[in-house]
């Protein structure tokens, strides 16, 4: 299940990726907690702590939390001269943060 989490992880950076230009200015909190999120995933994913673990699942939360309101506030202030962000990628990217999440708990639960 870790190793399924840290997929879901990449694939959540990958798209990620894609969506940086059409969220404006509002996206370094996420940024940085979703780079601490994927790195305890790996970690905790490859160190077999249930502790480490369930620390990747709060984070990914946390990274959750501010992609939602990044995304919020780049509905309200629309940066200036780039298209908005793909509705769905963003449904893509959430999905797989979520599919992280399951699976990051999941293994926390049966360690």
């Amino acid at each position: 299940m870790a190793v399924a989490a840290v997929l879901a992880i990449f694939v959540g950076i990958l798209v990620g990726a894609l969506l940086l230009a059409g969220l404006g200015p509002f996206k370094a909190v996420h940024l940085l907690l979703a780079a601490v999120a994927a790195t305890l995933v790996f970690v905790a994913a490859f160190t077999s702590s249930a502790p480490l673990a369930w620390l990747a699942a709060l984070a990914v939360i946390c990274a959750g939390s501010a992609g939602l309101a990044t995304w919020r506030r780049s509905l309200a202030a629309p940066p200036d001269g780039r298209p908005p962000a793909s509705p769905f990628l963003l449904v893509v990217h959430g999905a797989a943060a979520a599919a992280a999440l399951a699976c990051i708990v999941v293994a926390a639960a049966v360690r």
